[in-house]
């Protein structure tokens, strides 16, 4: 049995929640659920918008959050992974959690844990998931933004009642060990947030099984269902080095939407569709809930959304290019992404994954794109892909020369940025965690907007 007594510091708070890592990831609902029971069930008092998905579900939060934001509502927000903070994880009208309010979370969270078993102990991620409720509960947040952290089905984040609405994004294969070899395993387990006779935004997908599957889902929960392609459209797309453009036009339960050139702070093609879900999502809300989010702040929010480690652009010697593709999905909008933003613009790479992703499928993605390639093992994480694995997956799609290997993240980041030309960018990418230890090297240490 562990001792979970309150500890007095902040430091002292990380540590103990930390030393949970041990004991790996595990899916599963019945220990958030005992220990939501514990707390009086906070989780009933709030309202959620859930969002799950492969590629993009941070960057739906973020733009559905900042759209509430503007338009007057207190907002909620909870993410994962953090990049440099954990306190990014958890977040009110964009001011992530202090110190102070993190030890009062964690206090009432680690109280109602109590004696654990090492048969089945919680995880990191259900106590964050717990924290968040009990912080969002305790500000009285109109809404929370809610970013589903592996899955969806047994996801801790799936503790909560039926949300206002539910957003799945863009599904790709991932995570097969844990959610599926096909992508109609996979959406089953995303689809695993809509539940009976809510609210459902299915953003774009590439695969069309896996909008079968989600399809499915929802309408036999008996949900209203706003689908991309069919109920929301985006169009006439274009590009700077610094923002896109682009129409949307839809009809959602009933409310009719037209949104000609919308402007995204946040670079990426995918971005185009990540802003036309969380559009279709806020509206959905509005006409739930009986709520006003005029189209004013709709804008202004959109074009302002600040989401670091996705497409983030530093400038410098070399500029940087922050982007966290880890999968082959991701990767693959990143190279598109590239081209439409930065057309004929050459890049050193470093490049870092864990051991769980298509090492493989990304590798012949993003090799054929740069001049030089910089591997590096994640730090700090037990599940680091070994970069001299990863050299063996690289050498199949680059050349032998052009590829140098560093284990150690700090002389690979000062390495990449050696080799990188005059006139060439960095580009770092892969795990959001390599990309979170690259920004804390670069002195980028604030998740505060610009």
């Amino acid at each position: 049995m562990q001792n979970r007594e309150r500890r007095t510091t902040y430091a002292e708070a990380l540590d103990c929640v930390f030393s949970l890592a041990k004991f790996g990831s595990k899916l599963g609902l019945e220990r958030i659920r005992r220990i939501m029971a514990s707390l009086g069930n906070p989780e009933r008092q709030l309202r959620f918008v859930h969002v799950a998905g492969t590629k993009g579900k941070g960057s739906v939060c973020a733009f559905t959050a900042r759209i509430l934001e503007e338009a007057g509502y207190t907002v909620g927000l909870y993410i994962s992974p953090s990049l440099v903070d954990v306190g990014e994880r958890i977040s009110v009208n964009g001011t992530m959690l202090s110190p102070e309010d993190f030890l009062d979370t964690f206090g009432a969270v680690w109280s109602a844990i109590g004696s654990v078993s090492q048969d089945d102990p919680v995880t990191v991620f259900e106590v964050f998931t717990a924290m968040a409720i009990v912080h969002f509960a305790r500000k009285k947040v109109d809404v929370v933004v809610w970013e589903v952290g592996l899955g969806g089905l047994y996801d801790a984040t799936n503790v909560i009642p039926v949300p206002e609405v539910a957003v799945i994004t863009n599904i790709g294969l991932e995570h097969t060990d844990r959610l599926g070899n096909t992508v109609e395993e996979i959406a089953t387990q995303k689809a695993g947030i809509i539940k009976q006779g809510g609210i459902t935004v299915l953003g774009h997908q590439d695969y069309p099984a896996a909008q079968a599957t989600l399809l499915a889902r929802a309408e036999t929960m008996e949900n209203q269902i706003a689908l991309a392609e069919r109920d929301y459209t985006f169009s006439s797309q274009r590009f700077t080095p610094d923002s896109v453009t682009f129409d949307y036009a839809g009809v959602v339960l009933g409310r009719q939407v037209s949104l000609p050139d919308v402007t995204l702070s946040l670079r990426g093609t995918h971005q185009i569709q990540n802003a036309a879900s969380a559009i279709t999502a806020v509206v959905a809300l509005a006409v739930k809930d009986g709520i006003d989010v005029p189209e004013t702040a709709m804008r202004r929010a959109l074009g302002q959304t600040f989401w670091p480690g996705r497409m983030e652009l530093v400038p410098g010697t070399p500029t940087v290019l922050l982007d966290g593709a880890h999968t082959q999905t991701a990767a693959k909008y990143l190279v598109e992404s590239l081209h439409a933003h930065f057309p004929g613009q050459r890049f050193t790479m470093l490049f870092g994954v864990l051991m769980d992703k298509d090492m493989d499928g990304i590798a012949s993605i993003l090799a054929p794109e740069v001049d030089t390639i910089v591997l590096t093992r994640v730090p700090d994480n037990g599940r680091a892909a070994s970069p001299w694995e990863l050299e063996e997956k690289f050498l199949r799609y680059h050349p032998h020369d052009s590829i140098v290997v560093e284990d150690d993240t700090e002389r690979a980041y000062e390495k990449a940025r050696s080799l990188t030309p005059d006139g060439s960018w960095l580009l770092v990418t892969g795990s959001l965690y390599l990309v979170g230890a690259v920004r804390k090297l670069m002195g980028l240490y604030t998740f505060v907007r610009p």
